[in-house]
């Protein structure tokens, strides 16, 4: 017996490459590059020459989902939602907990990619050049503004003070970088504001 692909319902081009990447991300979280446009179509749910009406290849497909994971929007909307009357305390403890999570995702993400995908976009043959090296740092920038009324607290300029957090979120996710251990956003937080000697020493 034979299955009959179901139609695809009508969409534009930018929805129907939307669409694409939605799926296409967890399939490589899943299954890394070696996801094939057959996969992603079945899980699109729509027939696999769909895929190539608005992607010409599926390295175009895995371009558009690093671009997906790498965009700052959704992180930046979050930080921006965080109240900036709050106590320092509790602002960098926000703060801490979304740059870390964003970070262990697109950790997680990249890894699942393999290497050879790495050297792809370090030589920069990904649709708009290698998507995670792309500029600016709008996270940074609202962290910043969150922290304006606190700068008399703080013991280092502002800018460097969410550099030197930065620095300290993203290290904690790296494997190579670590001992192993999954960093706590909760731990990091309470180090970022009291330094690594003990009260009183």
């Amino acid at each position: 017996m034979t299955t009959k692909t179901r139609r695809a319902a009508p969409m534009a081009p930018d929805e129907r490459r939307a669409a694409i990447v939605d799926v296409t991300v967890p399939l490589i979280l899943e299954r890394g590059a070696e996801v094939t446009t057959r996969e992603i179509a079945e899980a699109a749910g729509i027939a696999e020459g769909t895929v190539f009406r608005v992607f010409p290849d599926k390295d175009s497909v895995i371009d558009a989902a690093v671009a997906r994971v790498m965009d700052p929007a959704e992180i930046t909307a979050a930080l921006e939602s965080i109240d900036p009357s709050l106590s320092l305390e509790t602002k960098i403890e926000l703060i801490v907990s979304l740059l870390h999570g964003r970070a262990v995702s697109v950790v997680r993400f990249m890894t699942a990619l393999g290497p050879r995908e790495h050297a792809r976009h370090a030589r920069g043959e990904g649709e708009d050049g290698p998507p995670h090296r792309s500029p600016p740092l709008a996270e940074a920038t609202v962290a910043a503004r969150l922290l304006e009324s606190d700068s008399d607290r703080l013991r280092v300029p502002i800018a460097t003070a969410v550099d030197y957090l930065r620095i300290l979120v993203f290290g904690t996710t790296m494997p190579f970088l670590t001992n192993g251990t999954s960093s706590d956003p909760a731990e990091l937080a309470d180090f970022i504001l009291r330094g690594i000697a003990k009260e009183g020493t």
